[in-house]
């Protein structure tokens, strides 16, 4: 077949999905695609899930990368990096780029990901306040010299990873979290106290219940203390702001295209317009956002499967957690706070600093959280996928599978 009788796909968004759905491609068999790979950043393929142990020095830059796109520019991938798209052209299917380029598509998807909510905090826009989502954040924070104070905003998982490798950099950090207790969307507050009590023998420092009232500025620009809703002021020299993240979705809200929370797309990854798709973090399914991997890597498979003119749906999954901290071992899935309707089995050992909680409904485990020993973390989430009754082994699940591998058999 003949380059120009190609189907032109574009990719816009080489991060994580995007690239992965460009390498992938481009080693399904038979197909005959043209492959356009945009990405603002001037890094291309990394690996995003690293950037925090990177940034805790765990590992090195060459390290980092989730595909090659040496072999992928070898197999005809054409890669645009730090050239984002600020308009497209539905009618003529031709997007323009910063740079003053055209490209024109036949098919399009949209994985342009998403950014770090900067809360609506007085003094927010100040050079020193950033997110936590690309390699140049990085770099930025391990150019800190000295033992300088840092304010995390979140203590959610991002927060948490960046708190402890700012900890490990030297630098004295404070994390600023709304709810009482850490992780509040995958752990109780029984296993989020553990959590924190090994955090702090780390160094990092918590407030907990709170979120800064304002940042006070220099006659430069810069935050110089943080404003507790004590009164207190907190001196710092850098905010990290890891209190969640917005889809990225101007340039498909501006061409007309359905967005809700994210895009909004159906189960075969389809926008509300032809021959335009969406997936990662800047899609919207059954009025769920994703900023996990499993379920991204799937919509790729899915999406793959759709170009390729075969039949592929999507479907919502739960989904595992755990927290990329060195030295902290944690595991939470499905439902954490049960029901009136749903029987809660735990385990605790404070010795150990170990501490289990299941939730079954009607015979099924329904949800899982482990902190410190987290071996059985796969097999209690095979039980959950695979809906399969544990009416029998009640007493024993708790201990794990080597427990109960008589009675499933």
């Amino acid at each position: 077949m003949k380059p120009s009788s190609r189907v032109r796909i574009v990719i816009v968004g080489a991060g994580m999905a995007g690239s992965k759905l460009a390498n992938d491609l481009l080693q399904t068999p038979n197909t005959h695609h043209s492959i356009t790979l945009i990405g603002e950043e001037s890094q291309v393929g990394y690996n995003r899930i690293m950037l925090s142990s990177l940034l805790a020095n765990d590992i090195s830059d060459a390290e980092m990368p989730l595909v090659s796109t040496d072999k992928m520019r070898v197999g005809g991938v054409h890669i645009i990096s730090g050239d984002p798209v600020i308009g497209m052209d539905l009618e003529t299917k031709e997007l323009r780029l910063a740079g003053g380029q055209s490209v024109t598509y036949d098919q399009l998807i949209f994985a342009t990901g998403s950014r770090a909510k900067m809360l609506p905090i007085e003094g927010a826009s100040a050079p020193n306040v950033m997110g936590f989502r690309t390699w140049q954040d990085v770099d930025v924070m391990t150019a800190l010299k000295g033992c300088q104070s840092v304010c995390v905003i979140g203590g959610g998982l991002l927060g948490l990873e960046a708190a402890v490798g700012l900890v490990k950099r030297g630098h004295k950090v404070t994390v600023f979290h709304r709810s009482n207790w850490l992780l509040n969307r995958q752990l109780d507050a029984e296993s989020a106290q553990l959590l924190q009590n090994r955090l702090e023998e780390m160094g990092v420092q918590f407030q907990l219940g709170e979120s800064p009232s304002a940042f006070l500025q220099s006659k430069t620009g810069l935050v110089t203390h943080v404003v507790c809703q004590s009164g207190e002021h907190m001196p710092v020299d850098l905010v990290v702001m890891a209190a969640g993240i917005s889809p990225e979705v101007r340039l498909a809200k501006e061409a007309g295209i359905d967005v809700n929370q994210a895009i909004v797309v159906d189960e075969k990854m389809k926008t509300s317009h032809p021959d335009i798709f969406a997936l990662g973090e800047c899609c919207e399914f059954e009025q769920q956002t994703f900023g996990l991997v499993a379920p991204i890597w799937t919509q790729i498979k899915v999406l793959i499967t759709v170009l390729s003119g075969e039949d592929g749906c999507f479907v919502i999954e739960p989904t595992p957690t755990k927290l990329k901290v060195s030295g902290v071992n944690l595991f939470s899935v499905g439902k954490i706070q049960p029901s009136q309707d749903d029987d809660c089995i735990f385990f605790k050992d404070v010795a150990a600093n170990h501490y289990r909680k299941l939730v079954v409904n009607d015979g099924l485990l329904v949800g899982v959280i482990l902190y410190g020993n987290v071996a059985d973390g796969s097999w209690y989430f095979q039980l959950i996928q695979n809906k399969t009754n544990v009416s029998d082994m009640l007493e024993l699940l708790v201990f794990g599978e080597a427990y109960c591998r008589p009675k499933v058999a």
